[in-house]
């Protein structure tokens, strides 16, 4: 039980996703002695092992409370959930506002039940149910530091809460060592790694919105006719790949071998990472592939590999992959598979977004 417990916390930890880090509010620090956990998630143990959890017993399940305060044993730590998850009663609304404005640090536990997710419940606005969100706006507007806890079994649209909290991590339906992993994240005893395996919408209506697209009129020109919203960004709240650490990496020098490349020949790619930042963490890069010419629209982007390094803080790793054979060609119009004619990009990147990606360009041979 000793090593299942272990390897479960080790999962969580390594899944949650820091999305947003505006103010140095984490990891927590010792100015933080008075700790507010508002929400109903904070202390819903059960719900942590969301709608697919096979042998695990809820009543095992380390809820967030409780992990929080087995880590920080001398700080102050309350709880007032507030609201219910999905129920209208604002009774104990006060409570939870009275708690938070006494506190150093605000922990907002929000998000969806187990049975909001998995098989035969899907939601037409995947959002914070409304009492939650009246919660948050009232927590929000008291001025105290705020890192939002956002349990749920899918990105939620959520742009609101993220423009106005200190911090914002996914810790999805972490299991049954949810409030261990997430104490770990939380003190610093284990640095953000976690990355978006979806793109993150900043709106319902860009539902479904991924990072392989198939390239159309966006991104829109000056021009008024053209494929755009009128009322958002065509881009997502966070991109596949997005994550973020207490550390800071940056890539450089990307390179690709053989170049020119030749069909059924491996491609060797490269690329320097440094950890430019005060702590030791988990760098992530992923190379992506991009045709620039054919007959048959290819995706915007395709991902052909990635890698994960522990770098210590202030040294540079070379971060290397391979991209097989197979992994260049495509479906011709015919439905054959042919390899590439042309140039074609190859990108290294933090995310998929473009601002985060290296560059480089090799010539192919068809075949």
């Amino acid at each position: 039980a000793g090593a299942a417990r272990a390897l479960a916390r080790e999962a969580a930890r390594r899944a949650i996703v820091l999305l947003s880090l505006k103010r140095p509010v984490l990891p927590i620090g010792p100015d933080a002695a008075r700790i507010a956990m508002v929400g109903p998630l904070a202390d819903a143990a059960p719900e942590m092992l969301g709608p697919w959890y096979g042998a695990g017993d809820g009543r095992e399940a380390v809820s967030l409370v409780a992990g929080l305060r087995a880590a920080l044993p001398d700080a102050s730590i309350t709880h007032e959930p507030g609201v219910a998850i999905d129920d209208p009663d604002l009774g104990g609304l006060q409570a939870a506002l009275a708690a938070a404005r006494g506190a150093d640090l605000v922990l907002l536990c929000l998000g969806e039940a187990a049975g909001m997710s998995g098989e035969a419940a899907s939601r037409a606005e995947p959002v914070l149910p409304a009492c939650q969100r009246m919660l948050a706006e009232a927590v929000l507007a008291l001025g105290r530091p705020v890192v939002v806890l956002l349990a749920s079994g899918r990105p939620l649209v959520v742009p609101w809460l993220v423009e106005k909290a200190d911090a914002v991590l996914a810790i999805w339906f972490p299991g049954s060592e949810a409030g261990n992993a997430v104490a770990d994240i939380l003190t610093g005893r284990w640095n953000p790694s976690g990355r978006l395996a979806v793109s993150w919408p900043a709106s319902v209506g860009q539902i479904p919105i991924f990072y392989a697209e198939r390239p159309t009129g966006r991104p829109a020109g000056p021009q008024h006719y053209t494929s755009k919203y009128l009322d958002a960004p065509v881009g997502p709240l966070f991109p596949f790949g997005h994550g973020l650490s207490y550390t800071r990496f940056a890539l450089a020098n990307l390179r690709a071998a053989p170049h020119p490349c030749a069909p059924g020949v491996p491609v060797s790619l490269a690329v320097e990472v440094a950890n430019e930042g005060g702590a030791d963490g988990w760098a992530t890069v992923f190379f992506f592939v991009r045709p620039l010419r054919g007959a048959v629209a290819r995706p915007v982007l395709a991902l052909k590999a990635m890698t994960q390094l522990w770098i210590r803080a202030g040294a540079t790793v070379t971060a290397t992959a391979t991209i097989g054979p197979d992994d260049f060609r495509v479906l011709g119009s015919d439905l054959t598979p042919e390899w590439p004619s042309g140039p074609v990009e190859i990108r290294a990147g933090t995310s998929a977004d473009a601002a985060d990606q290296l560059v480089t360009v090799v010539e192919c041979a068809g075949g």
